[in-house]
């Protein structure tokens, strides 16, 4: 009984921890520069050929609950380049709630100069919320079911924007304009979702033709709470070996890698070792990604975010 008292305990501080460091019920990727447009769709506007991306990820091994996500998304460009669309499924499951979302995308491109491009892209979709709270271990847990919720449906729309040219880029979105609470009024107080601005920006760096630094920081700035803070210093050799550092503020230092196997296939691995207290109750975090482009492209193909 008092291993399971504990076991619960720890579940419900990384539930919390996991809300309340994020505010939010998307799932954050270590990789983000695989999943820009999950959170800002403008990025739709800045590919230059179709691609299938899919990122799977393990969130504090070695906890019974601990978060689990699926991401897939298509992006191709549209009208010659001038648009881009796109579409985003996610899984995402942290102790009894399961979590599916999707939604579209639709991005216009605006040249500022000969150089910079501007992009301004919208999200529209909507998210399917389970929770089966018998699935934990209560003394009494006919009165904890009465708080499951099935298949609870919430409406998505956001918008972002994306400046870039061949060296650099940078972004601002907001992913959801709306407001809801996702738990019913015993507990939503706990886990209410809150309105959330990204912002992203990165360089790069040719050091030589074999290989080039790429630098980026994401910053989640939630309402009511501190920002969460994402740097990621990338290594591009030879074209299709990445190599790279991660670092989110009080919480992971990250290795990342990556290998263009094929032409169009890239396969990507992370690990995320805790750097926090809660460290000590968790073995890492693992990611992996697969990213396919259906037609060969020159490294950088014009801009800053094609070489990701």
């Amino acid at each position: 009984m008092k291993t399971g008292y504990i076991q619960l305990l720890i579940l419900c501080f990384s539930l919390l921890l996991s809300f309340t460091a994020t505010s939010q019920i998307e799932p954050q990727f270590t990789n983000y520069m695989y999943t820009v447009q999950q959170f800002n769709p403008a990025f739709a506007g800045a590919v230059t050929n179709g691609s299938i991306t899919g990122v799977i990820r393990s969130q504090w091994v070695g906890i019974e609950g601990a978060p689990e996500s699926q991401f897939l998304s298509y992006l191709g460009p549209v009208s010659n380049g001038k648009m881009g669309v796109g579409l985003n499924l996610i899984h995402d499951k942290v102790g009894p709630s399961s979590y599916k979302s999707f939604s579209a995308l639709y991005a216009y491109n605006l040249r500022i100069n000969s150089t910079t491009t501007i992009s301004l892209g919208i999200n529209a979709g909507g998210s399917l919320l389970d929770i089966d709270l018998t699935e934990g271990d209560f003394e009494n847990p006919g009165d904890i079911a009465q708080n499951n919720l099935n298949n609870e449906f919430y409406a998505k729309v956001g918008a972002g924007a994306m400046v870039y040219n061949r060296k650099w880029f940078a972004g601002f979105s907001v992913p959801n304009f709306f407001k809801q609470d996702f738990y019913d009024s015993e507990i939503r107080n706990v886990v209410a979702n809150k309105l959330q601005f990204n912002v992203l920006a990165g360089y790069q760096f040719e050091l030589n033709r074999n290989l080039t630094f790429r630098p980026s920081v994401l910053a989640n700035i939630i309402e009511g709470n501190p920002i969460t803070l994402n740097a990621n210093a990338n290594f591009l050799l030879f074209g299709r070996l990445h190599l790279g550092l991660g670092y989110r503020y009080n919480e992971a230092l990250s290795g990342l890698a990556g290998f263009q196997i094929l032409e169009n296939l890239l396969v990507g691995y992370s690990y995320d070792y805790g750097t926090n207290d809660f460290s000590n109750y968790h073995d890492g975090s693992h990611e992996i990604v697969l990213k396919f482009k259906f037609k060969k492209q020159p490294y950088n193909a014009g801009n800053a975010l094609n070489s990701f």
